[in-house]
């Protein structure tokens, strides 16, 4: 575990901005892993058919001047129990990159008002169907990209609900790095690590995956059961570090 938690840091969008920054940094040196052609979003294939293709000649030359063509793609999948937050941090990630903008980011704020679910509005960047919005929970893979000076970024967005195991699976094989996703509120951190939840089994089942880089961001530090305590972070960092060291992966860092 390489960093602490500042209890004088307040903004949870620098949480996801620290994720996003590791999880890029764990990944440097991992060859990238290819998305099924169900979640491709490379454009790699297409434009290799409209090369080879006569009479594409425009549009091939229209995806020449992709200001992204050429970046290192890495895919970087998002785990962890029912409820840890996972789909929020990708939202926020999304906004804070500018893949959302403000004016789509108010529409959900209007809609997740009108539902009673104001603090859900950043996640309802990646769950968009209204099963999803009503239950509170991803019941599918959520895709979407941002990009950095020199890499494009794939995110996953893995169902924590064990009765979509297999889709976090799905999301998991094609991932370069995982994000496993732990709630330091009272409570939620022992259901998902210590009585059965799906902490372990994420962590485990992405490593069997061929997942070899994970950083595990500690999350709802700001929680009012929490409230930034450093012993609290302690508590979950000691109890999460032997069970991931011996079972989850060969490299491991911590926010």
């Amino acid at each position: 575990f390489a960093m602490e938690v500042d209890p004088q840091q307040q903004q949870v969008d620098d949480v996801s901005e620290s994720v996003a920054k590791l999880a890029v940094a764990e990944a440097s040196t991992s060859a990238p892993a290819a998305l099924p052609s169900h979640l491709n979003l490379s454009g790699e294939e297409e434009l290799a058919e409209e090369v080879q293709s006569p009479g594409t000649s425009a549009a091939a030359a229209a995806a020449s001047t992709d200001p992204h063509a050429g970046k290192k793609h890495i895919n970087i999948v998002f785990i962890g129990h029912v409820d840890a937050g996972k789909s929020t941090i990708c939202g926020h990630i999304m906004y804070a990159t500018g893949m959302v903008d403000q004016r789509t980011l108010e529409k959900y704020e209007r809609e997740a008002k009108a539902k009673g679910r104001e603090s859900w509005l950043y996640a309802w960047c990646f769950d968009l169907n209204e099963e999803e919005r009503d239950k509170g929970i991803t019941t599918e893979i959520g895709v979407a990209q941002f990009y950095t000076e020199h890499k494009r970024i794939t995110i996953l967005d893995a169902p924590g609900h064990s009765h979509f195991v297999s889709h976090m699976i799905g999301g998991a094989a094609q991932a370069d790095v995982a994000i496993l996703v732990i709630s330091a509120r009272r409570g939620e951190f022992e259901t998902g690590f210590e009585r059965g939840g799906q902490t372990q089994e994420h962590a485990m089942l992405a490593k069997t995956a061929g997942v070899r880089k994970l950083v595990v961001a500690i999350n709802k530090m700001d929680e009012p059961t929490v409230n930034w305590s450093k012993d609290r972070y302690d508590e979950c960092v000691n109890k999460l570090t032997p069970f991931l060291a011996v079972s989850a992966t060969t490299r491991l860092r911590c926010v």
